[in-house]
């Protein structure tokens, strides 16, 4: 997968993040390392504290792209999501994805979820 400035990536779990992210590539070095929310992510390096380009899982220039259902967007659940068209459970639409991508304002996985939940049980 080849990574540009400003695409959007979703991680793989890794011990960097402790859990699954959506972040934007702010800046590739010339080495093919690259910045994400001032955090160094390198490409070619094996340090523990670096992400590596086989931690990411989604990348995208459409930030529609890297999010799976489970994850919520603007407070709301994605139920279903495929190469058109992304619903959202609380609306029950299908929202097209270009137009969804201009409304998004922030999104939270899945997995960051689950990591902080407490179960009653």
């Amino acid at each position: 997968m080849e990574l540009k400035e400003g695409m959007y990536i979703r991680t793989k779990y890794n011990d960097f993040c402790n859990m699954v992210a959506i972040r934007k590539i702010d800046e590739i070095d010339d080495d093919g390392s690259f910045w994400i929310d001032d955090y160094i992510i390198d490409t070619y390096g094996d340090e523990q504290d670096k992400l590596h380009e086989e931690d990411v899982e989604f990348a995208s220039e459409d930030i529609v792209n890297v999010i799976k259902p489970g994850d919520y967007v603007n407070g709301v659940e994605v139920e279903e999501i495929n190469d058109k068209e992304i619903m959202l459970v609380d609306t029950h639409l299908r929202i097209d994805k270009k137009v969804a991508n201009r409304l998004i304002e922030s999104i939270v996985t899945k997995e960051m979820i689950d990591s902080v939940k407490y179960e009653v049980k």
